[in-house]
C-alpha cells in the first residue's frame, strides 16, 4: 500500500492499524476504496483525484467517484480548481457525527421500548442476516406496497440495480415512492426525493404497516409489522423529511 511510504513509521505496525481501521469504516457503510481513500487522505493532508488513489492503491479511474461519494457521505471536503483538491473531514470531528447519530438512534430504540412496554404490547421484531436475504426482504416489502412507501438510505444505488423493476411497478401500481438519500446519487424515476448527507442505516416504511431498519453495509435488518412500533418510528423519519425540505 502506496499510502506507507507517506509516513516514517514502522511498516508492520501501520499494516496492522490499517486494516483494523478500515475494517470499522466498512462497519459504518464505506466500500473498500473508500476506506483506502479516507485513510490515505488523513496520512496525505490534501491531494488531488489522482493523487489521493495513487496513495491509497485504488485504480486511478475510481479515485474521484470515489471522493465525490466520500464528500456526499460527510468524510472528504473539497476546493475547486483545476484539479479539485481533497481533504479529510478531521477523524474526531468525523467521529462527533457518527457517536452522535448512533446516540439518536439508541435514543430512539430506548423511547420505542418504553412505549411497548407501557402498552403491553408484543415486542415482535424479527431480524435477517445476510445482504443477499436484506435485500430480497426490502424487495418484497417494494411489492406489497399499495400505498406509500417511504425508504431512507445511502444504498440507493444497488436498490435501484437490484430492484429496478420493481420500484417501476410500485409506481405503475400508483404507489407513492419516497426516497431519501445522499446528493449527487442518481435516484429511480417518478420517485419523490429527498436528499441529506451523512445517512448511515437503510429505513424502510410501507403502507404504515411495516417497518425496516437495516445495518449501513444491509449485512443484517430488523423488521416488524408491529403498529405502534412501526408508528413511533415513521413519525422519526417523517421528522427527517420535514427537515430535508428546509435544506
Amino acid at each position: 500500500m502506496d499510502y506507507l511510504n507517506i509516513l516514517s513509521m514502522d511498516t508492520d505496525f501501520l499494516e496492522s492499524e490499517y486494516h483494523s481501521i478500515s475494517s470499522t469504516l466498512r462497519g459504518l457503510g464505506l466500500t473498500d476504496y473508500e476506506s483506502k481513500t479516507y485513510i490515505a487522505l488523513v496520512a496525505m493532508g490534501s491531494g488531488s483525484a489522482e493523487e489521493a488513489g495513487e496513495a491509497a492503491g485504488i485504480p486511478r479511474t475510481s479515485s474521484y467517484k470515489v471522493l465525490q461519494s466520500l464528500e456526499a457521505k460527510g468524510f472528504v471536503e473539497s476546493v475547486k480548481g483545476r484539479p479539485v483538491i481533497f481533504s479529510p473531514v478531521p477523524p474526531l470531528e468525523v467521529k462527533a457525527g457518527i457517536v452522535d447519530n448512533i446516540s439518536e438512534a439508541f435514543d430512539k430504540l430506548n423511547d420505542i421500548q418504553g412505549i411497548l412496554s407501557e402498552r403491553g404490547a408484543p415486542q415482535l421484531v424479527f431480524t435477517l442476516s445476510g445482504k443477499d436475504k436484506v435485500m430480497a426482504r426490502i424487495g418484497d416489502i417494494l411489492a406489497s406496497s399499495l400505498k406509500r412507501i417511504i425508504i431512507s438510505t445511502p444504498q440507493i444505488r444497488i436498490m435501484r440495480q437490484v430492484h429496478g423493476p420493481k420500484f417501476r411497478d410500485a409506481v405503475r401500481r400508483g404507489v407513492e415512492v419516497v426516497i431519501i438519500t445522499e446528493p449527487s446519487v442518481k435516484v429511480p424515476e417518478h420517485t419523490t426525493l429527498y436528499r441529506r448527507a451523512g445517512l448511515l442505516a437503510t429505513d424502510v416504511f410501507s403502507d404504515g404497516e411495516i417497518a425496516l431498519i437495516a445495518a449501513p453495509d444491509l449485512s443484517l435488518c430488523g423488521y416488524s409489522n408491529n403498529p405502534f412500533l412501526v408508528e413511533h418510528l415513521e413519525s422519526f423519519l417523517r421528522a427527517s423529511i420535514e427537515d430535508s425540505k428546509g435544506e
